[in-house]
């Protein structure tokens, strides 16, 4: 792995993953793509607007900054998330990115609230004023986010409660930033860079909104308008970000969203827009694909194929974990709110670890899943995949071709 940090305290669960006895999470991740940052690291006003309303939407964005981490340039950014499924507690989590041209590298702490929640809130509010208590966030003043910023998380009062998450991952960010290394081969790669503003659309082009299918090999559908057709790929550019949250998004509902594409049907050529602006400008990338019959591409795939199509819907849960977000795998044509059948595919603290989860609706009827409504099991690097399998067992069973079948990006209604 790219970077190298001091593990006194935690034992190591797997290859990624260390717990600390007090319940703290440590993972280290390896991103073999372009980094989702709304901005370079050397423009922080604009990086920092980005990441406070991408975190708005399913927390807060507590503080970011740019530092060296063993001499290379990195983003720190503290956040803080509610626990998934209860009425109190939070997550909070201290990030740092190293990124580069086509990659990233990944160092985080993730800390749970446990026990008596919101302690902390609760006297420093009352010290402070309840009036004065929740302020416009510094970022982004005019966000209306999932959590709100308030006074209570500035470090100033970290020494007050030392015990508190938000306490205990500053410290941790603040002991990495001091000792931390980064592997010299990755710390020379070509820096990351804001992508190109797109090309101009040709006079007389006509593009259509397409949301894609769960990719298979190098195929993929596209619902357009009330249609599904299918298409080949040419090139690398959309497997790079599809199913990752760097693409444009289309809202299906207040708190489900999917990838999105504009494609000019005639041509297939195709603009892949970036979820985040910069400079307040809409950035995407150009690609082509051809258009197949669901009989040609069928021939083309093998089992193996499928296989890892559906491996790849569950690195993308845990992907998507990373995000505060969770996944809903669902026919293509479920574009509204969610409905039968669908599996969620979540990775999320459980009583002290993470876990991935794969529930099921309407539970499968035959096979190793039959009566099932859910399963879970600790997560690793190879559960995350090996959940994704499991979807692609129940949606065997609906006979539905996985080019038929799309990952829905969920978050918890506010």
């Amino acid at each position: 792995m790219p970077i190298s940090f001091d593990t006194t305290g935690f034992h190591q669960t797997d290859q990624n993953t260390w717990q600390h006895h007090n319940g703290d999470q440590v993972r280290l991740t390896y991103h073999g793509v372009v980094p989702d940052l709304p901005a370079a690291l050397d423009d922080l006003p604009e990086l920092r607007h980005g990441l406070a309303l991408v975190h708005g939407e399913t927390g807060c964005l507590v503080e970011a900054h740019v530092v060296q981490l063993g001499g290379a340039p990195a983003l720190l950014r503290i956040i803080k998330m509610p626990l998934p499924d209860q009425p109190n507690g939070q997550v909070f989590v201290a990030s740092f990115t190293v990124p580069k041209e086509r990659s990233s590298a990944v160092l985080l702490l993730v800390a749970v609230e446990r026990g008596m929640t919101g302690a902390r809130e609760a006297v420093l509010a009352a010290e402070i004023g309840f009036e004065d208590w929740v302020r416009p966030h510094p970022y982004a003043p005019e966000l209306e986010g999932v959590l709100p910023f308030h006074a209570g998380d500035d470090p100033r009062y970290d020494a007050r409660f030392p015990d508190h998450p938000l306490s205990r991952v500053r410290a941790w960010a603040h002991h990495v930033v001091r000792t931390a290394r980064v592997d010299p081969g990755f710390a020379s790669l070509p820096p990351f860079r804001v992508p190109a503003p797109p090309p101009a659309v040709e006079p007389g082009q006509t593009l259509s909104t397409a949301l894609p299918s769960l990719p298979v090999k190098d195929f993929i559908g596209l619902r357009i308008g009330e249609r599904t057709t299918y298409w080949r790929t040419t090139d690398s550019k959309l497997a790079e970000v599809l199913g990752r949250g760097l693409m444009g998004r289309s809202p299906l509902a207040e708190t489900r969203f999917r990838d999105m594409l504009l494609i000019d049907v005639e041509t297939g050529d195709a603009m892949i827009p970036d979820r985040f602006t910069t400079d307040g400008q809409m950035t995407a990338h150009s690609t082509r694909l051809r258009q197949v019959t669901l009989q040609e591409a069928d021939a083309a795939l093998s089992d193996d194929d499928v296989m890892d199509a559906f491996k790849w819907a569950g690195r993308m849960c845990g992907a998507a974990a990373e995000r505060g977000e969770f996944l809903s795998l669902e026919p293509i044509e479920n574009d509204g709110e969610q409905a039968d059948p669908h599996i969620l595919l979540a990775v999320q603290p459980h009583e002290g670890r993470q876990v991935v989860i794969a529930q099921f609706s309407p539970p499968p009827s035959v096979g190793p899943l039959a009566g099932a409504t859910s399963r879970t099991a600790p997560a690793t690097a190879e559960s995350v995949e090996g959940i994704g399998v499991l979807a692609g067992l129940a949606v065997n069973e609906w006979r539905s071709h996985p080019l038929k079948m799309a990952i829905t990006y969920r978050r918890s209604a506010s």
